[in-house]
């Protein structure tokens, strides 16, 4: 046990020195994207792209999905600050030919980021061509022009509730392509609906797995290729995604540890390292801990029979992440 702590601390502090290199990713089109799915990979500070062992590859790496013997399901709900809640679903099915023999792996995910129950207000005194000629908020409606008015005292009008919502949707196929080489492809739709307008587009991610030893693997991911949400407003405004590559890899001394480390690079910021670990008690609870570029994070697990249910807590920067998700054989 002197010699695991060791270990893992090594790594912990390793990973927690890359803070220099860390770049805070808040805003932008699919900002979402970057934070991630499923406790497990989360806990280990979202160094995943060399170990994508369960379904959540789908997202992480799709290369990973090969490595599944069994069907799969996972999802995942977290209530985050600012009112921001954030799902994500996947059934993951391995593909096998009339005498058993695997013949690739395919999935369908889904996620949902968004804020529900926005307020929508107005300010007073427009104009004919509905242009605000003050910047007075709106407190009633006048009862005879029926337009908005200000009344000194009232409290503001909600004329309406709207949301805020993103949706990922894809589906994804990997298989293996050589020795030791695995492969996978996802097909995404991804839309954004923000009180009367909506924007959609389409886009792929690529993932590569490549079996270094019994021991350790290497991965490559590049997420989010020719992906720009084109809103329907009459200015035609277009938001690109930024494209996010990321080198992993992973080591695992033994069945009960695993440590993993990633690169990350999103498309116009700086490059960021995460590093994790996981240990396994048994065959029943697991802990983890890593960074993400320099946020902490932690993570547990408790199986019961062939269910698996995740936690994971993340030091963000919009403050403490805490998020639980549950994974599913058949």
């Amino acid at each position: 046990m002197k010699t695991l702590a060791k270990t893992i601390l090594l790594v912990f502090i390793w990973a927690l020195l890359s803070s220099p290199l860390k770049a805070d990713s808040a805003g932008g089109a699919g900002a979402y994207l970057k934070m991630g799915v499923g406790a497990r990979a989360l806990g280990m500070g979202s160094a995943f792209v060399g170990v994508a062992d369960d379904s959540t590859a789908s997202f992480w790496n799709p290369a990973g999905l090969a490595q599944l013997e069994k069907d799969e399901a996972s999802f995942m709900h977290a209530d985050l600050t600012l009112d921001r809640k954030y799902n994500f679903f996947n059934y993951t099915r391995v593909l096998r030919d009339h005498n058993g023999a695997k013949t690739g792996v395919v999935a369908f995910s889904h996620m949902r980021f968004g804020i529900d129950g926005i307020p929508e207000t107005r300010l007073a005194e427009i104009d004919q061509n509905g242009n605000p000629v003050s910047d007075l908020p709106a407190t009633r409606i006048d009862p005879l022009t029926h337009k908005p008015m200000y009344v000194p005292g009232e409290n503001v009008y909600i004329f309406s509730y709207f949301d805020d919502v993103e949706m990922n949707t894809f589906g994804s196929y990997a298989r293996k392509l050589a020795n030791k080489l695995y492969g996978g492809v996802n097909l995404k739709r991804l839309s954004q609906n923000l009180f009367t307008n909506s924007a959609n587009t389409w886009g792929l991610d690529l993932g590569l797995l490549y079996d270094v030893s019994k021991k350790s693997k290497i991965g490559l991911s590049v997420r989010d290729i020719g992906e720009n949400l084109k809103w329907d407003t009459t200015s035609g405004q277009s938001d690109k995604v930024p494209l996010t590559t990321t080198l992993g890899a992973s080591y695992r001394p033994n069945k009960k540890l695993t440590l993993a480390a990633d690169l990350n690079k999103v498309e116009d910021l700086n490059l960021k390292l995460c590093g994790g670990a996981e240990y396994w008690f048994g065959d029943m609870t697991a802990l983890r801990m890593g960074s993400n570029g320099g946020d902490l994070t932690l993570g547990a697990s408790f199986k019961v029979q062939t269910w698996r249910f995740d936690y994971s807590y993340v030091d963000e920067t919009l403050g403490a992440a805490h998020r639980i998700s549950a994974m599913v054989q058949f």
